[in-house]
């Protein structure tokens, strides 16, 4: 008995440690509809932002068309640098994803906005000028081919971490009738109390 948990014990050492541990996400996978910026040192013609299209598929100056779906920016940085080694020196590059999102409700400039996907949801809705003064702050849904695919998201995630893609709707909504006229009917309340007092002397 002894000899049997002595073996047990030994093999759940032997275990090989990547078994037990989970591969890290290294970023988030370009998609058709992003924007890839590119920042080539010292090669202002060769640098901008360049749209993926339907096909995942972009265009990039002298490199030409290239797949880049299903890889994150800094493995397409990398396979920038070797590629652009066979024409430049000592290459330098820098990649930044953006996605194209589309702020509509209770926003001051509802559209569709290019914005860098490390950013925050309520860094989106400050680029649409913020909300109204009839926006519900805690209502903010993340729509997907008219669908809800989120409700009450939070204005402090990344466009990333919340899972925001290029064509995605994010929808501020409004406070009720009741919280919108609260005051007024505040107000309305007080002038009839007024009167019922004045009436009642």
């Amino acid at each position: 008995m002894r000899r049997l948990l002595f073996s047990l014990l030994c093999l759940s050492f032997a275990l090989p440690v990547s078994a037990q541990t989970p591969t890290p996400v290294t970023g988030a996978a370009l998609l058709p509809g992003d924007v890839v910026s590119v920042d080539i040192w010292r090669e202002p013609d060769l640098s901008g932002q360049f749209i993926i299209d339907e096909d995942g598929e972009v265009t990039l100056p002298l490199l030409g068309t290239l797949l880049v779906t299903g890889i994150d920016t800094g493995e397409l940085r990398d396979q920038l640098i070797e590629q652009y080694n066979e024409y430049l020196v000592n290459t330098s590059v820098n990649v930044v994803l953006l996605r194209r999102v589309n702020v509509l409700g209770e926003v001051r400039m509802p559209g569709q906005y290019t914005v860098d996907a490390t950013q925050s949801v309520a860094d989106l809705i400050a680029r649409a000028q913020g909300i109204t003064q009839e926006a519900n702050a805690d209502d903010i849904r993340l729509l997907r081919g008219g669908q809800v695919t989120r409700a009450n998201l939070n204005g402090t995630l990344t466009l990333n971490s919340a899972g925001i893609r290029s064509g995605d709707q994010i929808f501020v909504g409004r406070r009720s009738w009741l919280s919108r006229n609260f005051q007024s009917l505040v107000g309305i309340g007080t002038i009839i109390a007024n009167v019922a007092v004045i009436v009642t002397r």
